[in-house]
């Protein structure tokens, strides 16, 4: 008895993906395609699951000597890049600094109170550096 093969799932994917070729997959599709005939073309571009203008485009990219791993759009910035990097660490570095600052604050209030406790009026703290303010 021979077994028939697996129905092929008739679902749709919720999201389509774009593919993604390597250049080492363009030049090997590229290579066959031009190597086949005028008839064998179309079986490779099914088998590939390409469309010929797709062929086309890589291979005006070949021709003009651009390499075929090279991705469309705009290039980046570097500058642009360098101001977000500095940007971000900047925001980085002032919550840093807020936070120590609370940290001295409250290590002030909770010396301030210590001294309270121990005896020492309020009026009379020796109080620490950071919390001593200027006679101005």
């Amino acid at each position: 008895m021979e077994s028939t093969p697996p129905l092929p799932n008739p679902e749709v994917s919720a999201k389509a993906t774009r593919r993604r070729f390597t250049a080492a997959d363009k030049a090997r599709i590229l290579d066959a395609y031009e190597a086949a005939s005028d008839i064998e073309k179309a079986a490779v571009c099914r088998r590939e699951r390409v469309y010929s203008s797709l062929l086309s485009n890589w291979r005006k990219q070949r021709a003009s000597g651009n390499p075929l791993a090279a991705r469309r759009g705009r290039k980046p910035n570097p500058d642009a890049v360098v101001t977000a990097r500095l940007q971000k660490r900047s925001v980085l570095l002032e919550q840093k600094l807020a936070k120590a600052e609370r940290v001295i604050d409250i290590q002030g209030k909770v010396y301030a109170l210590l001294r309270a406790c121990a005896g020492e009026s309020a009026d009379h703290l020796d109080l620490p550096p950071w919390n001593k303010r200027s006679s101005t």
